[in-house]
């Protein structure tokens, strides 16, 4: 069989695997690479090498300074795509598109040989953000915020009373918390 022969039956398998995995990819007409992936029904795929992502910050709410019952207890570490960040650098807007990745990670020790202090324990998952116009015409500011059970391969759609209600009430730019993500600060035009 000749190369010109293996390399389309190859190329066509991987099309005719991806469409029944329902895994969609998206390259915007200026040739923008899109870093969401997403099911039949819009619910975003666990995003692939994240941590590759441009880091925009990190906070950590622990339970000792929140009367022992925080609502978000662990580590923050915020990663946004790299499109989307150069798209924010140019304009100070965040794109259709953009997908934000919030790595949780437990308070481990309190103690380390340069002080006291809080420090990250083990990994415990991922939240994620997505503004898309296309898939979420009908949510505020068309943003789709995703809660990972780590069970599954996508995460679950979370209802606009919960994260996305908190968004639109305290976050400084377009449901985004810019006022935590000093990265972001100064990148902004």
């Amino acid at each position: 069989m000749s190369k010109f022969k293996r390399a389309l039956l190859c190329g066509t398998a991987l099309l005719l695997l991806t469409g029944l995995l329902g895994v969609t990819t998206q390259t915007i007409a200026s040739g923008e690479r899109l870093y969401g992936r997403f099911t039949k029904d819009n619910e975003l795929y666990t995003p692939r090498n994240y941590r590759e992502w441009v880091f925009i910050g990190a906070s950590v709410t622990p339970n000792d300074l929140n009367d022992g019952s925080a609502a978000f207890p662990e580590f923050h570490n915020v990663y946004i795509d790299p499109g989307s960040y150069e798209h924010w650098k140019k304009t100070g807007e965040f794109r259709n598109n953009t997908v934000i990745v919030k790595e949780l990670a437990s308070v481990g020790d309190t103690e380390a040989a340069s002080g006291n202090g809080y420090f990250p324990g083990e990994f415990g998952g991922i939240a994620a953000m997505v503004k898309s116009e296309k898939r979420y015409p009908d949510r505020p500011g068309n943003w789709a915020y995703f809660g990972f059970d780590g069970k599954s391969r996508h995460g679950a759609i979370q209802d606009d009373s919960a994260c996305s209600a908190c968004h639109q009430e305290n976050a400084d730019q377009d449901q985004v918390f810019l006022q935590f993500y000093p990265v972001l600060r100064a990148a902004k035009p």
